[in-house]
């Protein structure tokens, strides 16, 4: 799966890069940012029972996942037009295909991206993206933590940057060219 710093480059890709002002000032950058990780809440389970990684890569990493999501968020946020609860949607599924596009080292393989209909686990034939290591099952919090913050990680994140910097920056140029 792809870092946390990959998730955002590539929800912002989608998105658009909020304006300066808009960070802290308005709250469609935080949805976006929300949206771009909330599929990996599904660690928060297994923080609780100390297995974080118990739950990780089970349904919230689906489209139909996604969909109940941007419902969800669209029931909290009425003032959301149509375009941007289609983004939501879009920054979520994202996050669920790029993880398909990434080496996963532990099983099951890829993500259970049509469940519930599908109890099948997807992952790309060829990986554009590195694993990035969060533990394995089984792993305390603390060998979690330590594995985070691992020279291959860091790795892991300088690829991603490599990839998918220059997408968002050719799509902020169409973007401000557009406009």
């Amino acid at each position: 799966m792809p870092s946390p710093v990959g998730h955002i480059l590539l929800a912002f890709t989608i998105s658009g890069v909020p304006k300066s002002g808009d960070v802290f000032t308005r709250w469609w950058p935080v949805l976006v940012l929300f949206a771009a990780i909330a599929p990996d809440l599904d660690f928060l389970p297994g923080i609780i029972v100390g297995d974080p990684n118990r739950f990780h890569h089970g349904p919230t990493h689906s489209i139909t996942a996604a969909v109940v999501f941007t419902v969800v968020i669209a029931l909290l946020f009425r003032s959301l037009s149509k375009a941007q609860m289609l983004v939501l949607f879009l920054v979520y599924a994202g996050h669920v295909l790029a993880d398909t596009l990434a080496r996963d080292l532990g099983a099951p393989y890829g993500v259970p991206l049509f469940w519930p209909f599908d109890s099948h686990y997807y992952i790309a034939p060829v990986t554009l993206f590195s694993n990035f290591s969060h533990g394995t099952h089984n792993d305390g919090l603390s060998s979690v933590i330590q594995d985070i913050f691992s020279v291959h990680n860091l790795w892991t994140v300088a690829i991603e940057i490599a990839i998918l910097g220059p997408l968002l920056w050719l799509t902020e140029r169409y973007r401000r060219r557009t406009s």
